[in-house]
């Protein structure tokens, strides 16, 4: 992790805005994944290099790791090879869950990523 996203750890990004931001990544073709195409769409939908911009870029990454951790496979299921389905709530609760340093990159707290998604599931059923 560079010192210059250590501010940006603690910036939320609206979990609406992160969904959007998400489905908007997840939509480019993968010819056009370019290394820099996750800068570019969020100055994009945030209005240029902006606080929320690189959260929401640093939340994607840590979002992205997160995925490989065993905890979070609950949540996401292969529908395709090659291709996972998740939820909107694990993406907007990435928006606002807690980030921390870990082996030098920034990563999601798994149990309060969990928790926040939980928070942002809509209740089922007559429990």
């Amino acid at each position: 992790m560079t010192n210059d996203q250590q501010p940006y750890m603690t910036v939320r990004v609206d979990p609406n805005e992160m969904v959007q931001y998400v489905h908007n990544l997840m939509a480019m073709p993968a010819s056009g994944a370019a290394a820099g195409t996750s800068t570019a769409l969020a100055q994009l939908q945030w209005g240029g290099d902006t606080p929320q911009a690189r959260a929401a870029q640093l939340r994607w990454g840590a979002l992205t790791r997160a995925f490989g951790d065993a905890r979070v496979s609950t949540w996401t299921t292969a529908q395709i090879k090659n291709q996972i389905h998740v939820p909107a709530a694990l993406i907007a609760a990435a928006g606002v869950a807690r980030l921390r340093v870990a082996a030098d990159e920034v990563v999601f707290d798994i149990p309060t990523l969990l928790d926040a998604t939980l928070q942002m599931c809509e209740p089922v059923g007559n429990a």
